[in-house]
């Protein structure tokens, strides 16, 4: 179980990454604020999985229960850093690689 807890803050924090450097990219500067909202929603979704989770180990023992809020703990941590490390990519992206995207111009109707 607590594996796929671990596996969940990975891909949580890929998917914050992702997606906030895609609309950073995409669509300019400020929709990283979106790359936020995706983020707290993360972040509250770890936190009810965390009251559940300690919740259904009642009879663990005190180092085991230690273990747990650390990992969950360790999940918000992955979570905050992706986030920073799409801005950081983004910043790097926006200094350092030129991005051309060429859209075919419209066809006119002849009349």
């Amino acid at each position: 179980m607590i594996e796929f807890v671990i596996l969940l803050g990975i891909i949580g924090g890929w998917l914050v990454m992702a997606s906030t450097l895609f609309l950073m990219l995409a669509l300019g500067k400020t929709w990283g604020l979106v790359g936020v909202i995706f983020l707290v929603g993360f972040i509250m979704i770890n936190q009810r999985w965390k009251v559940r989770y300690m919740k259904a180990i009642v009879d663990a023992t005190p180092r085991a229960k230690e273990l747990a809020r650390h990992i969950f703990e360790m999940n918000e941590l992955i979570l905050l850093s992706a986030y920073l490390m799409s801005l950081v990519l983004y910043t790097v992206i926006q200094k350092y690689v030129e991005i051309v995207i060429k859209l075919p111009h419209p066809i006119h109707p002849v009349g």
